[in-house]
């Protein structure tokens, strides 16, 4: 990830990894098949956040004050699923506005505002104020554009407007006291179950969605990165695709969008030598982000101005221009490790200006916008899964309806097609029970012997 965290080629990503601190968020059920809610009939209504647990959060910090921060106590996983309702309610409220005619600025808008507005809602205590909102500013990628699309109303990409048949990729992020969640989605304006998605759109989408779900089921403590990799490589093949070259899936932690263990996809040969083997551990989370190419699956960038950026709070230099000191300044108070879009400052121009020599001396990572081919279609998804005691749990997504995408293509693999059919849980009470036999067979033999 050249830029910042998720998304950049790995070939060009130089990592910095920021301090850690605490997280906690709600189970979701464990589905197999695809829900069948229907994206284009989603209700209206505001989305809501839970707040009886956030609440039962706060009251439980003091017992918990001695945990490590990264440690999935109840309380922290409590705040990764209040930052999970929020980013869920984000992404939910900017897929029922997305229409022929909106524009693309205004969709950015709406994304980063419902964050906003949805955090207020929760963890109000005022003797206890907690730092809460946007991890990871609402990007909107049409067509060719493979992700980190938010532009201000100044840049060329401004005057976009969305139309019928553009596929469009949603991705934003929301933390709680700098526990993250972040989540993105794929859709094809005016598909609906009477005029499905099909031909090369439904073959990418159909494989990226179940790429995002095999590698959901591989992420089990004894597994490893590179067994997610081959699994998401054989099912893009299935349908012809490509995983998109070098992008990361991360582990994530408190205040760190990017850690240490990552996942990459279709890795060329030196970025294989850049991403070590690593193997999973019970009580990790991931940003488990899939991005699937009919194409060649190669990114590139081009003329689209970086609007989203990333704080280095590992690097230090003495800024020469007063506005470049300004514009650090309040990356550091108002956005911290998260990242941040340049909408979010109230002089563009001064932020255009000092963002600039800030880069140049890698205060900030850049998210490019990266682009594929003209003929090719890009799907994206991603989830925040932690690593429970129980199996992996999927706390950010959005419904995926079967019946609004129709591929003639399918799974062929049968190792792949049986992972496929697996639970994401775990039963831990037949495990237990699988290990104390092994256990007492082994001190019988011990004894006889």
């Amino acid at each position: 990830m050249a830029p910042a965290a998720k998304k950049a080629p790995a070939a060009k990503a130089e990592k910095v990894e920021a301090k850690a601190a605490k997280a906690e968020p709600k189970a979701e059920s464990d589905t197999t098949k695809p829900a069948a809610k229907s994206e284009s009939k989603a209700e209206k209504s505001e989305p809501k956040v839970e707040k009886a647990d956030a609440k039962a959060a706060e009251e439980d910090d003091a017992s918990d004050s001695d945990v490590d921060e990264n440690d999935l106590s109840t309380n922290v996983v409590t705040k990764y699923q209040a930052a999970a309702g929020i980013a869920n309610g984000a992404l939910k409220k900017v897929l029922d506005t997305i229409a022929d005619g909106v524009k693309l600025t205004d969709i950015c808008a709406l994304g980063d505002r419902t964050i906003e507005e949805l955090a207020e809602k929760v963890y109000n205590n005022k003797k206890d104020k907690i730092s809460k909102g946007i991890a990871f500013p609402t990007c909107v990628s049409p067509n060719t554009a493979i992700c980190h699309m938010s532009p201000l109303a100044s840049d060329p990409e401004g005057a976009i407007v969305l139309k019928t048949g553009d596929v469009v990729r949603i991705e934003l992020g929301a933390h709680i006291d700098g526990y993250i969640s972040q989540v993105a989605h794929t859709l094809v304006i005016g598909a609906t179950k009477e005029n499905p998605i099909k031909g090369r759109q439904a073959d990418v989408i159909q494989a990226a969605y179940l790429a995002t779900e095999a590698a959901i089921r591989l992420l089990k403590p004894g597994n490893t990165n590179t067994q997610v990799t081959e699994a998401i490589q054989k099912i893009a093949e299935e349908f012809e695709c490509s995983p998109v070259e070098g992008m990361l899936s991360h582990q994530v932690s408190r205040n760190v969008l990017d850690g240490k263990k990552q996942i990459i996809l279709n890795p060329s040969e030196n970025q294989k030598k850049d991403v070590e083997e690593s193997t999973f551990e019970e009580g990790e989370v991931y940003s488990l982000d899939i991005l699937v190419s009919s194409g060649e699956g190669r990114p590139r960038t081009s003329e689209t101005r970086t609007t989203v950026y990333k704080r280095q709070s590992e690097v230090t230099y003495n800024l020469k221009m007063k506005t470049s000191r300004e514009v650090l300044s309040k990356v550091i108070k108002s956005f911290g490790s998260m990242a941040f879009s340049l909408r979010h400052f109230d002089d563009e121009k001064k932020a255009r200006m000092g963002i600039v020599e800030c880069a140049a001396h890698n205060l900030v990572e850049p998210y490019q916008v990266l682009y594929e081919k003209d003929d090719a279609v890009v799907a994206h998804f991603m989830y925040t899964v932690l690593l429970m005691p129980n199996g992996p749990l999927k706390i950010t997504s959005f419904p995926w309806d079967q019946e609004l995408v129709k591929s003639d293509k399918e799974v062929k693999d049968e190792p792949i097609k049986e992972l496929l059919k697996q639970s994401v849980k775990t039963n831990k009470s037949k495990a237990n029970k699988k290990k104390k036999k092994k256990a007492g067979k082994e001190e019988s033999t011990a004894e006889s012997k």
